[in-house]
Order: structure tokens, then C-alpha cells, then sequence
């Protein structure tokens, strides 16, 4: 794994990096009470999430930099953002604890296969649904629809197993912890 300089100025990974920079203002915003103005700034940031893998697949800008910045924004923002919803929402510690215990996993074996020198991990198809799921029940806590988040409080965590039986299989026949191609740069 190699990156260039030039990886930092383009553009999905410009998207990424500004999102590595705001991702702690939801945060204040839900601390501070302002719900609408922090789920406003969670949507931008799903969007800027989904932007970025199209243009670095549109513009052929996928990258080793975007490959790790792009996981390491959505598990700070994420991670950060349940727990300040457990903390000012009434969001579940037991929620709480799945997610940032999903990341820790997910971070170690990609910390594991980078020190073996393998390519770059990746996700898979369903660990990206796995994390719609847990964005969707985060953005569901920052609403009044009590319906949704009920919803989702069952939905995400039942793919969390799902998903990391998929990566073990995946793992224990590939020797990798490699997906699908990445979808973002």
C-alpha cells in the first residue's frame, strides 16, 4: 500500500476530509440540544459519504488514502454520534456498545490485514447495509418518529451478526478481509 501526495487533493477525498474536520459539530449540536440543526449536518454527511464513492469511481480517483480515510471518518462520526445520543437521547447503552464494539472488530482485522502487507480492506455488500442501518436508526434519534427508531433498534443490530459471520467466511476462505470492490475513493 502506497499513497501519493496527490491523493490528499482529490476531490472524494477532499469530501472525506472535510468531513473528518466537522464530524464533532452534530455532536455539540445534540449535547447543546439542537436536533434539527445536527440532523441536518448527519444528512449532509451521509451525502458527502455517498458522494465521494461516486466521484472516486466517476472521476477514476479511488485511492489508497480515500480507502482508509473514508472508514476511519465513518466510524469517528458514527461512534461519536451514539454516544452523544446515549448520553443527551435516551439512545441505548446496550446500542451503544454493539456499534462501537462492531467498529473496534472491524477496525482490528483491518489494522491485521494492513500489517500482513494485503491489499487495503474493504467492506461488502452487506456490511455497507449494516451501516445504512445503524445511520438510519442514529438519524431516526435526531426525529420524533419513536415508530422508526423502535424499528431500527431491531433491524440494525440483528444484521451486526449477520455481517461479521459474512467477513469471517469471507476471511476463513480468501484469507482476507477484503469485500466487493469499495464503492468510494
Amino acid at each position: 500500500m502506497k499513497i501519493k501526495k496527490e491523493e490528499w487533493f482529490y476531490l472524494p477525498n477532499i469530501l472525506t476530509e472535510f468531513r473528518l474536520v466537522t464530524f464533532p459539530i452534530p455532536v455539540l449540536l445534540i449535547a447543546y440540544g439542537h436536533d434539527l440543526a445536527a440532523l441536518i449536518l448527519v444528512v449532509v454527511g451521509v451525502i458527502t459519504d455517498i458522494a465521494d464513492g461516486y466521484l472516486a469511481r466517476r472521476l477514476n480517483q479511488v485511492s489508497e488514502l480515500g480507502k482508509i480515510l473514508d472508514p476511519v471518518a465513518d466510524k469517528l462520526a458514527i461512534g461519536s454520534l451514539v454516544i452523544a445520543l446515549y448520553l443527551f437521547k435516551d439512545f441505548p447503552l446496550w446500542a451503544t456498545a454493539v456499534i462501537i464494539g462492531r467498529d473496534l472488530f472491524i477496525l482490528i482485522a483491518s489494522l491485521l490485514s494492513l500489517r500482513k502487507a494485503e491489499p487495503t480492506p474493504t467492506s461488502n455488500f452487506f456490511g455497507k447495509l449494516t451501516a445504512l442501518a445503524w445511520t438510519l436508526l442514529i438519524i431516526s434519534y435526531l426525529t420524533p418518529l419513536v415508530v422508526v427508531q423502535k424499528i431500527l433498534l431491531i433491524v440494525a443490530p440483528a444484521m451486526v451478526p449477520i455481517s461479521a459471520l459474512l467477513y469471517l467466511y469471507q476471511f476463513w476462505y480468501t484469507g482476507k478481509f477484503t469485500g466487493s470492490p469499495r464503492s468510494r475513493g
